[in-house]
């Protein structure tokens, strides 16, 4: 008998339909969520979506951004994912054992195609593993990989440095996908196929061939608006199905305006995004210098990362407010009348939130520049860290606790000596398979780092998903 779950694309809860029958749908929602679902007839057979900036890569290994990561699971898939209840289960793979704490045996299922009709074999696997370890964005979480045995087209053998007891949460994060690279194409196995990709808006096409199932959705477009406001318009006349990144003030002044209606979803993101004031390498600001300009900054971020994460213990911050305070300890660390420029991405949050922040150093005594950029600019110098001050958005996601730190340490801190200082104690949590202690030992590593100073956390938040309600649950088709 077949068995059904949820699947949860994009990280938010748009479902897409991989189903046969509407009686079966039905019941589904009804028995295990309580929720009638549409009938087959009104599921659209194209799905649009808007969301903050566009997607920037296709390629899974090179994702840097949360725009681009939510394209990657309908494109792709992993040898495992996360169910519904937040437990790692088979994807790709038929059947696996631990021989050993340092070598972990795979048998791939027999029935997955790529989209250009070959089929998946072992050493696809390998060679997907091995581009990620040496070429992914993230190629120093994947650096345990000491070995990979091909048995035969569907067994292999994945050998690891050491114990890890996360390690097959590694192979269920979105880089990890397993793909076919051939002359520079990037081939998946997804549910959906590139149809075009100009830059600014993804087209996919539905898999005929998908091992989970056929999409009753033939086609999805994700393209980008920035401005908030317009994201909401464009789904109030019909132009966009699903709107994404929208916050709630902009929520708020559209139901003001009447273009938010009772029968729109509105849910918040899976994900968290804490918006941050980095340091770049323009200038080297001391420890007295970050502090003190930390002190002048009003916010509502009272933890290093978010509480989604984990307790925060010994990384919870002080987060008192005095303007005079403040500029005593500008004044003091000889920032007084010293000009700052600070890097933003030209959207109307990012501005937002650059103007406050740019008000509240005037105040206490600074002279700042604001500095507004497209995408592509913007994240050039980002990564080169070409940049005096710059608003940031760092995502967070609470299944990938280890990942979410590596990410911030490699790149969006981009700070290797720290994160080869910090070996000991991500050994330990890969070691440990209590969470609780985990989580003390996580602790004590963003205490380290928020003791450096690298950002200035500024808020914790999530966005919100808006749509109409009748693209909120569809069915996704499992295995046997």
């Amino acid at each position: 008998m077949r068995k059904y779950l949820l699947m949860l694309i994009f990280n938010f809860s748009l479902i897409f339909s991989f189903s046969s029958t509407t009686n079966e749908v039905e019941n589904i929602f009804a028995d295990e969520f309580g929720y009638q679902n549409i009938k087959i007839s009104e599921i659209p057979e194209t799905l649009n979506i808007l969301q903050g900036l566009r997607v920037s890569t296709i390629d899974p290994a090179m994702i840097k951004d949360n725009y681009s990561k939510r394209a990657i699971p309908l494109l792709y898939d992993t040898l495992f994912v996360f169910d519904e209840n937040k437990v790692i289960k088979p994807n790709l793979v038929k059947d696996y054992k631990w021989l050993n704490e340092k070598e972990l045996f795979i048998e791939l299922k027999n029935d997955i195609k790529f989209h250009d009709k070959s089929m998946l074999t072992a050493k696809d696997v390998k060679d997907s593993l091995k581009y990620l370890k040496e070429y992914g964005t993230l190629k120093n979480f994947y650096s345990e990989i000491t070995d990979i045995k091909v048995l035969n087209t569907r067994e292999l053998i994945i050998k690891i440095a050491e114990k890890d007891s996360l390690f097959l949460i590694s192979l269920t994060y979105e880089v990890s996908s397993i793909v076919k690279r051939n002359e520079n194409r990037i081939i998946g196995s997804g549910p959906f196929v590139i149809k075009s990709f100009n830059g600014k808006t993804l087209k996919l096409e539905r898999f005929p061939d998908y091992f989970n199932g056929i999409s009753n959705i033939k086609k999805v477009n994700i393209g980008e608006e920035v401005n908030e406001s317009q994201r909401l318009i464009a789904l109030f006349n019909d132009k966009a199905n699903i709107a994404l990144d929208v916050t709630e003030k902009s929520l708020n002044n559209a139901k003001e305006y009447g273009i938010i209606d009772e029968n729109l979803f509105i849910e918040k993101n899976d994900e968290t995004e804490s918006t941050v004031l980095m340091f770049g390498n323009q200038k080297d600001y001391s420890l007295e210098c970050r502090k003190a300009i930390e002190s002048a900054i009003q916010r509502t971020a009272d933890s290093f990362f978010p509480k989604e994460m984990f307790t925060p213990r010994l990384s919870k911050i002080n987060i008192d407010y005095s303007t005079s305070k403040a500029k005593e300890n500008i004044n003091k660390a000889g920032l007084k009348n010293k000009e700052v420029n600070i890097m933003v991405l030209n959207t109307n949050n990012s501005m937002e939130q650059a103007e406050k922040i740019k008000v509240a150093l005037e105040k206490a005594g600074m002279k700042v520049n604001l500095m507004p950029h497209q995408i592509d600019s913007y994240y050039i110098k980002f990564q080169n860290k070409d940049f005096d001050l710059a608003i940031f958005n760092v995502t967070f996601n609470s299944n990938y606790t280890v990942f979410n730190l590596g990410k911030v340490l490699l790149y969006d801190i981009g700070d290797m000596e720290m994160y080869n200082a910090l070996q000991p104690f991500l050994k330990i949590i890969k070691e440990e398979k209590d969470k609780e202690k985990r989580d003390q030992v996580f602790d004590k590593i963003v205490q380290l780092i928020y003791n450096d100073l690298p950002y200035i956390p500024i808020s914790h938040g999530k966005t919100l998903i808006i749509g109409a309600e009748k693209y909120k649950y569809i069915k996704v088709r499992g295995g046997d």
